[in-house]
């Protein structure tokens, strides 16, 4: 049984931390002069490496470990165009967190504007790709920066 990608709803919002700012491209952009829509993944993506980042996990400390975060979801719900040069604030934070999985959610903002939310899922696993537990020590980092879901 599928389970449905963590939502970033007002109602339901995990704490979004501002881990980045991005100012848009020309290249970013489509034949109407807004941002690609595939181009907020690689926002999202921007987003996920930063929040580790700044939690101690960069992304090359846990590959040199053998641990790969594998996504196996996605969801981005685009609310507003964003255009060439404007400067966007990327939120992040954990929706879901389980023993093998976790869902990291995101925002993009220009202002006090919401352009798009959205949701990815991962599946922690090794080399080979067979599914690991997340580690404890990234566990302990995301409760102290405050950033661990509400338990239901």
């Amino acid at each position: 049984m599928r389970r449905a990608l963590a939502t970033t709803s007002p109602h339901a919002e995990p704490p979004l931390a501002v881990v980045a700012t991005y100012r848009v491209l020309f290249a970013d952009c489509d034949p109407m002069r807004v941002v690609y829509y595939a181009n907020y993944l690689r926002l999202f993506e921007i987003g996920r490496a930063e929040l580790f980042r700044g939690l101690g996990y960069p992304f090359r400390a846990y590959v040199a470990q053998g641990v790969y975060l594998a996504v196996v979801g996605v969801r981005c719900h685009y609310r507003r165009p964003a255009h060439y040069d404007d400067e966007l604030a990327i939120r992040a934070g954990i929706a879901e967190l389980g023993r093998a999985r976790m869902t990291v959610a995101y925002a993009i903002d220009r202002g006090d504007e919401r352009i798009a939310d959205g949701a990815t899922e991962h599946c922690v696993v090794d080399d080979a790709g067979r599914p690991q537990r997340l580690p404890t020590a990234f566990r302990a980092a995301l409760r102290a920066a405050g950033l661990l879901p509400a338990a239901p």
